[in-house]
Parts: C-alpha cells; sequence; structure tokens
C-alpha cells in the first residue's frame, strides 16, 4: 500500500463522496455548497487531491439525472466531472471490504465504497451524508 503522509511533491489526499461532488453541480437549496467548492479549489491549485472510488461519476450523474437535466446538459456534466482528474479508484480493490463495512455499520455498499478508500489510503472521508460522517471506520468531516 502507498504512503499517503504528506510531502512536498505529493498532496494530502481527501476522498470525497458524491453527495460532495454533486454540489459542484446542483447548488440550489443545498448547503455546504461553499465547502465543496473550497474543497474543489484546493484540489485546483494543487494543495490537495481528491479522490473517490470511480462510481462517483455515476452516482453524481444519477442525481443530476433526477433533478431533471437533459441528456445534452448530462453529458456536458459527465465531461466536467472528468476534466476534474478526480483520483478515481477502480472498485475491485475496495469491493470485498465495502461489503464488510455495509453489513458491520449499515451502509450501502455504494456508500462503504468510499469509507473503504478513505480507510485504504489512510485519510480523510467529506460527505455531507451525516449517517456516512458517523461512520467510525475512517476519519471523516461532515461538509
Amino acid at each position: 500500500m502507498a504512503d499517503s503522509r504528506a510531502d512536498p511533491v505529493r498532496p494530502n489526499r481527501v476522498v470525497i463522496d458524491s453527495s460532495v461532488a454533486a454540489k459542484w453541480f446542483v447548488s440550489a437549496g443545498e448547503t455546504g455548497v461553499e465547502a465543496a467548492f473550497e474543497l474543489l479549489r484546493a484540489h485546483q491549485a494543487d494543495e490537495i487531491r481528491l479522490c473517490a472510488p470511480s462510481i462517483v461519476l455515476l452516482e453524481v450523474l444519477n442525481v443530476l439525472r433526477f433533478r431533471g437535466l437533459e441528456a445534452a446538459v448530462l453529458d456536458d456534466c459527465a465531461a466536467e466531472m472528468l476534466a476534474i482528474q478526480l483520483g478515481l479508484e477502480p472498485l475491485e480493490p475496495l469491493a470485498q471490504r465495502a461489503a464488510v463495512l455495509s453489513a458491520t455499520h449499515s451502509l450501502t455498499v455504494y456508500d462503504a465504497s468510499f469509507v473503504a478508500l478513505a480507510e485504504r489510503l489512510d485519510c480523510e472521508l467529506v460527505t455531507a451524508d451525516r449517517r456516512l460522517a458517523g461512520c467510525p471506520a475512517c476519519r471523516t468531516r461532515l461538509l
């Protein structure tokens, strides 16, 4: 496993979940939008490295789809998500641990994949989901 301690070449990693990333696209009536954009700004300035399981792309697009966005807008949002260059991690190495975390902490396996990644990278998970923020398996911060 890679060493996740801060060094001058690699910024500190922070795992974000879909509830944070979705705020970059749908902010009307949402709380925590400024904090979500501050994380994005810090990522773009190479102060931190935002990471997430690759499922974050589909989860954010699903949120946007059910907020009524049209196909062309969803296509643009997908392109924007990829342009952000999150540190997207494959699901396969996270699957077993996510399954165990899901059963142990009464989370969906999808949500548990974010916890599994934060645990694997030994870094903080930032979320706007109170239930996920209460998971004791990793360091969490509620947006």
